[in-house]
């Protein structure tokens, strides 16, 4: 036997075609995401937080002259999170708008946040 909370079954309604372990397999298919825990409501942006995602941010970093760069780039999506062993707080790897590849950076929480 395994035990359900009741608050987990009101999707399940629109599953009733598929057997429990269909049901299961769909539900964390995509790479371990629970498909129904992203479609609650807290888990969707409002107008507000959709443009301010498409706000760019500027970054600063030194170039191969040695001269500190700005730039301004927009988040399109968060790959992937680490915990910094140091500071104990979360960086996140992130992929750039109009970027086909993944970036390999990692920016802290507190940035992302602005």
């Amino acid at each position: 036997f395994a035990y359900f909370a009741q608050h987990a079954f009101h999707h399940i309604e629109s599953h009733l075609n598929k057997t429990p372990n269909e049901y299961i397999r769909w539900r964390y298919a995509n790479q371990g995401e629970d498909k129904e825990s992203l479609v609650k409501v807290s888990m969707q942006f409002s107008d507000e937080e959709l443009k301010l995602q498409k706000t760019p941010f500027e970054i600063q970093f030194t170039g191969e002259d040695g001269k500190v760069k700005k730039i301004k780039k927009v988040v399109s999506e968060l790959v992937g999170g680490r915990k910094t062993n140091k500071s104990k707080e979360y960086e996140y790897e992130v992929k750039y708008a109009g970027s086909t590849v993944d970036s390999g950076e990692y920016l802290p929480l507190k940035t992302l946040k602005k």
